[in-house]
Formats: structure tokens, C-alpha cells, sequence
């Protein structure tokens, strides 16, 4: 049983565009918390484990959260799930930037501020990730088989390109004070989500949503290889992410500002990437979703120390361009081969899981890194290397044993 794909009108293009605007704003405002916490959490008086912390607490939540979120929206439908997702991260993210704003002020100190940003970025996290799972689904359900791989990369690149003009934005805003991005981000999301709650209609499906209640298993053959991959390249990813700004601050002796600023310039360099991997060379190549995995992971296992070599910071930008460029071959590869070797009522199920993938990475990831990185730099992007090792040969043993994608959605 294959989907029944409407031919795309006017309205329906405009739909798919929104969809992809809410990822963009998601995206944006991710990468300016990834890009501010490390200055924002030292000025408060953090160390670089607490910092740690507050993103494993969130993404932990978000990994137990997306599979819950995946089944729910194959039974209301994609859109009631995207707005909840849109309009909790936009709360969400609010709430995150008045606590942090009362703990530069002063109004909160110590256990009470540390507990209440971990509480704030959990509370976003719980809503936010019914956004990615009913994004992708809708993706799903509005491509055939032929144009998912295509589909998925537009998804990720609308992710990345966010990731892009987060950074570029938090580094000019960053002038005025350190919590303005955030609350543009904010800003930027609930723009978003009035735009969907206006346009968007649920795609037709052939599933009945009121009995579609797929419960998947995580090490379900079909899809696990695909899981994993995408697991293990963010938890190393993650360790990069979450140490880099205290990395700059210590080898550039910079302030908080300033480390800011080059932050947002890498991470800009690094989302560029992987957006111009994922908008044109996976479109170009016309790739499997395992001979892209099996092309990115030697990109990222490569890059990782050579990060300990860069002298300056525009040549450590210009690395983290490289694991942009990795990553971006990645991402499109482990979320459309996974949403290849399932049926279409399946697609929010796995769509929910795929999300929980760069989540659950971040759950000890950072945590990991951060305590590495406190004994020494080298030791956490050694560590992203080794990890790379065996996931690089474990890709390539799927492509061997001839475990490529289907080239059409199973019923």
C-alpha cells in the first residue's frame, strides 16, 4: 500500500513552506542557545559540568517525549501536534530568557536560578518535540517514495539554515545584551506558528487517524541501523557542540562577548555546511540513504581532531565547516532511510523516533564532553574521533550486506 500523493497546488506549496518556516525558527533559536549558554551560563557563576546539565536534563525529555509525540499525531493529525510543538517552544523559549534575565539581575542566585533554568529548558523541550515528529510525518505524507530522500533533505536543510542564521543573528544581537537573541528567537517562533495556525491543512492520508495507534519497537530491524547511526553521530557531535565555546573562551583568552561572537561565527561556518550539503549535494548526487552516511561519517571522524590543531579562530571555523559538511550528509541519510522501510501508517511512529535521535545524543553527550574537557580539550575530540571508528565501519557493513534503503514505502 503506497500513499496517495495529491499533485501539488498553490495552497499546498504554501503549506509545505510554512512547515519548513517552523523548523527554520526552531532552528534558529536552538543555535542561539547553543551559541549563548556557555557565555550566559559562566556569567551567572556556572561551571562547565552544570552547564552540561541543563542540556542532557532537556534533551533527555525530549528523547522520552518524541516517540510519545510520533504516535500522537498519527491519531489527531500532523497539524494540532506542530502548533502544540511551535507554540510550546515559543513559551517555552520565553521563559528561558526571563531566567536567565532575573540571574544576571540578581533577583535570583544559587540552587533556586540553576534549578529554574533546568526546569524552564525542560518544560520547552516536553512541548517543543511534538514539532519535529509531526514535521517530518507531514513530509512524509506529502512526498512519494522517489522524492523522500529529497523531501527529508529539505526538512534538514530548513533545520540547518535556521542553525545558519541563528548564530549570525545572536552574534549581531549579542551587542546589546546576551538575552536579546533569545527573545527574538521567541518572537521568531510565534510568527511561526500563527502562520500555521492560519494556512496550514491536515494532509489527506490513508490511514484513519482515530485508529492509528502504531506502537514501533525501537530495535525493529528495519529501521534500528538507521537509528543508531543517527544516535551515536549526535552524541559525538554533542560533545563537540556543548565544549566548543569554553574551548574558544580558554585558547583565545576571550570575554564573554567576544566569545559570543566567534561561536556564533563557527557555528554560522558549520550550519552553512551542512545546509549546502543537504540543499544541493544530496539533491545533485541523488545518493541511498546509506551511501550518504557512508560518505559523511569519515568527513566528521576527520574532523574532530583536527580541531585541537587550529591556531586561530577563523581556522577553527573553517573546521567546523568541515563536521557541517559531514553532519549534513548524515542527518538526510539515517531520517530517510528510516522513514523508507515503513509503511505510510507508520510514518508518524518513526517520525517520532527519528527526532529523538539528535535529542538522545545530547542526553549524556554533553555530560561527557564537559567533564573531558575538564580534565583536558584533547580528551573530548578524541573521544568524538574513536566514536566515529566503528560507527564509519558499521555503515559501511549495511551498505555491504546490501541493507539499502527500499525504494518504496512498505504498507
Amino acid at each position: 500500500m503506497t500513499s496517495a500523493i495529491i499533485p501539488p497546488s498553490a495552497a499546498a506549496r504554501l503549506a509545505s513552506r510554512l512547515v519548513l518556516f517552523s523548523v527554520l525558527a526552531t532552528g534558529i533559536g536552538q543555535s542561539m542557545t547553543f551559541a549563548l549558554l556557555a557565555p550566559l551560563g559562566r556569567e551567572i557563576g556556572l561551571r562547565e559540568i552544570q552547564v552540561g546539565l541543563i542540556i542532557t536534563c532537556s534533551s533527555l525529555v525530549f528523547t522520552l517525549t518524541s516517540p510519545i509525540w510520533g504516535r500522537t499525531c498519527d491519531r489527531w493529525g500532523r497539524k494540532p501536534v506542530l502548533l502544540i510543538g511551535q507554540f510550546g517552544y515559543a513559551f517555552g523559549a520565553l521563559l528561558f530568557a526571563s531566567v536567565f534575565f532575573f540571574g544576571l539581575k540578581g533577583a535570583l542566585t544559587g540552587v533556586t536560578l540553576y534549578l529554574l533554568v533546568i526546569f524552564s529548558r525542560v518544560l520547552m523541550a516536553s512541548l517543543m518535540s511534538a514539532a519535529p515528529s509531526a514535521a517530518s510525518a507531514y513530509i512524509a505524507d506529502t512526498t512519494v517514495a522517489e522524492e523522500r530522500v529529497a523531501g527529508m533533505g529539505r526538512l534538514g536543510a530548513a533545520r540547518t539554515l535556521g542553525a545558519i542564521l541563528g548564530p549570525a543573528m545572536s552574534g549581531v544581537f549579542a551587542a546589546i545584551g546576551l538575552l536579546a537573541p533569545l527573545y527574538i528567537a521567541s518572537g521568531v517562533a510565534l510568527v511561526s506558528s500563527l502562520l500555521l495556525a492560519l494556512v496550514l491543512k491536515e494532509p489527506p492520508r490513508t490511514v484513519d487517524q482515530k485508529r492509528a495507534k502504531v506502537r514501533l519497537k525501537l530495535f525493529d530491524p528495519r529501521f534500528f541501523p538507521f537509528i543508531l547511526v543517527g544516535f551515536v553521530t549526535f552524541f559525538a557531535f554533542s560533545m563537540m557542540s556543548q565544549t566548543i565555546g569554553f574551548y574558544i573562551q580558554d585558547r583565545f583568552v576571550l570575554d564573554g562577548q567576544a566569545t559570543a561572537q566567534a561561536i556564533g561565527m563557527g557555528m554560522m561556518m558549520s550550519a552553512g555546511m551542512s545546509f549546502f550539503s543537504q540543499a544541493f549535494l544530496v539533491r545533485r548526487l541523488n545518493m541511498t540513504p546509506t551511501r550518504l552516511m557512508c560518505l559523511g561519517l569519515p568527513i566528521l571522524l576527520a574532523g574532530y581532531p583536527m580541531l585541537l590543531l587550529a591556531g586561530s579562530v577563523p581556522a577553527l571555523v573553517a573546521l567546523l565547516g568541515i563536521l557541517g559538511l559531514g553532519l549534513g550528509l548524515v542527518s538526510p541519510g539515517f531520517t530517510a532511510g528510516a522513514s523508507l522501510a515503513v509503511g505510510p501508517k507508520e510514518q508518524g511512529a518513526v517520525g517520532g523516533l527519528i527526532s529523538a535521535c539528535p535529542a538522545a545524543g545530547f542526553v549524556l553527550g554533553p555530560l561527557v564532553g564537559t567533564s573531558l574537557y575538564q580534565v583536558s580539550p584533547v580528551y573530548t575530540y578524541l573521544c568524538a574521533c574513536l566514536l566515529m571508528v566503528p560507527l564509519t565501519v558499521y555503515a559501511w557493513r549495511i551498505r555491504g550486506l546490501g541493507r539499502e534503503a527500499v525504494t518504496s514505502p512498505r504498507s
